[in-house]
């Protein structure tokens, strides 16, 4: 595997364990809305929506010179 990758799988791994430890129910506010969930949700919400943006991101670099 190459180092990226492995160093990908790490920091995954990472961001789940810290995520599974902080399990408790929190309040949202976001403009008007008004939530109560799980940090693991947000915790991993974040990170997936940081995933996202990064990779396209990166793809729009690669499509423009």
């Amino acid at each position: 595997m190459k180092f990226k990758t492995i160093l990908a799988l790490v920091f995954a791994l990472v961001i789940v364990i810290f995520s599974l430890q902080n399990s408790e129910v929190t309040p949202v506010k976001f403009l008007v809305w008004n939530l109560s969930m799980s940090r693991v949700l947000i915790i991993l919400g974040s990170f997936s929506i940081g995933l996202l943006v990064g990779i396209l991101v990166s793809m729009k670099k690669r499509i423009l010179p």
